[in-house]
């Protein structure tokens, strides 16, 4: 599973004391400038356009998710809430952080937050691509619709991994579920455009579809996950 980057104690138990996000011991470190922060945000967007690439050579495979997360050295079989992340094995260039593993720990590190934003790169270009090949053109309330579909389904998953990063399950899940209601306008939205090229029209759409039923599965793991937390705490109501 594509979860988190904590260790056992913290996801079972939250401990903002001695969490990874610790900002004291942040702040015990180097003080890091716009420059190095920088060049922190160019490696960690390297680290979704290697994703994407992985993604776009093998999503066609049985099981590719779990066989891209194994490329990007994440543990493709045990990958789960309770287990320690495995940080993948970079070259210097492409390491989200120095070459002595210094730096802090971030959102953009999450293997969650990895796969949603490649696969929200596509979506968005494609969408841009779609509408500069229209032949005529796409109705407006459609168009911002179905643009808008992606936004909000994009945001509550940054949202969800926040609220997960922060040891709060229910809000995950409640943020997921959002998240899965604007993919499911998405796909309504996505029967609804018309093209002179049919043949166009059915390769747009059977892209699309591998990448949000990939999300799709990627977030019904991680509720999965948040729900059997949540069970384990007396007195919590998880539908």
């Amino acid at each position: 599973m594509f979860l988190s980057e904590h260790n056992s104690s913290y996801m079972s138990e939250p401990n903002f004391e001695n969490s990874e996000g610790n900002w004291d011991e942040f702040a015990n470190g180097p003080y890091w400038g716009e420059s190095q922060w920088r060049g922190y945000l160019n490696a960690a967007d390297r680290e979704v356009a290697r994703f994407l690439s992985y993604y776009n050579s093998l999503k066609d495979k049985p099981n590719h998710l779990d066989e891209i997360a194994s490329l990007m050295g994440w543990d493709a079989n045990d990958i789960s809430m309770t287990n320690d992340f495995s940080n993948p094995e970079l070259d210097d260039e492409d390491h989200v952080g120095d070459e002595n593993d210094s730096s802090p720990y971030t959102l953009h590190k999450h293997p969650v937050i990895i796969v949603s934003k490649a696969l929200y790169r596509y979506l968005h270009q494609s969408w841009d691509h779609f509408l500069n090949h229209q032949q005529s053109e796409v109705p407006a309330l459609l168009a911002w619709n179905y643009a808008n579909s992606l936004h909000q389904a994009e945001t509550n998953v940054l949202l969800s991994i926040q609220a997960l990063d922060l040891g709060d399950f229910g809000l995950t899940i409640c943020h997921l579920k959002n998240s899965l209601h604007a993919l499911n306008r998405s796909l309504s939205l996505l029967d609804q455009l018309q093209h002179p090229n049919r043949e166009f029209l059915e390769a747009f759409r059977r892209e699309i579809h591998i990448r949000i039923f990939d999300l799709r599965e990627l977030w019904i793991r991680v509720m999965s996950d948040c729900r059997t937390e949540c069970q384990r705490k007396p007195g919590n109501d998880s539908d």
